[in-house]
């Protein structure tokens, strides 16, 4: 199986960092010794998108799998909603060709992981995606919604 490693120049990486570290500088462990980016949900997907930004690329192979999972921060829906937002706007909809490596993907998994239950099979498609979303947590889901529609 070849991967396919996509060139960052398609999306603005700059947009998703902004929102991101504006929920890490808010943080109560931001800049401290007990500060760990790898072990944080926010932090990882910051990383993340700092490290595609520097390599000029937007799909970081097997990363999806050193998301993590043992984050158990509170996170405030409305913080959250922002970034996740402007995932949505840097999706390409990829539909088939959705890649979970993605850097876009990594991030809004990440903040799916801050705010609900359980993950969403990302389909592909940023309305369906909200259809989904819906389902799972409908106040949320118009959160998003009025957000995506706050700058267009």
């Amino acid at each position: 199986m070849t991967v396919t490693i996509r060139s960052s120049d398609i999306v603005s990486l700059e947009a998703m960092i902004t929102p991101l570290q504006k929920i890490c500088n808010e943080c109560d462990l931001y800049n401290t010794t007990e500060c760990k980016p790898a072990a944080c949900i926010v932090g990882f997907a910051l990383r993340s998108l700092q490290f595609a930004r520097q390599k000029g690329i937007l799909d970081i192979p097997g990363a999806a799998k050193h998301i993590p999972r043992s984050d158990m921060k509170h996170y405030f829906v409305g913080n959250i909603i922002p970034a996740l937002a402007e995932t949505c706007r840097q999706c390409r909809e990829c539909r088939d060709n959705h890649s979970p490596n993605c850097v876009i993907a990594l991030t809004r998994t990440c903040l799916e992981n801050a705010i609900l239950p359980e993950n969403i099979a990302y389909p592909g498609s940023i309305f369906m995606y909200l259809a989904a979303l819906k389902k799972q947590d409908q106040e949320i889901a118009k959160m998003l919604a009025d957000e995506l529609k706050q700058k267009q």
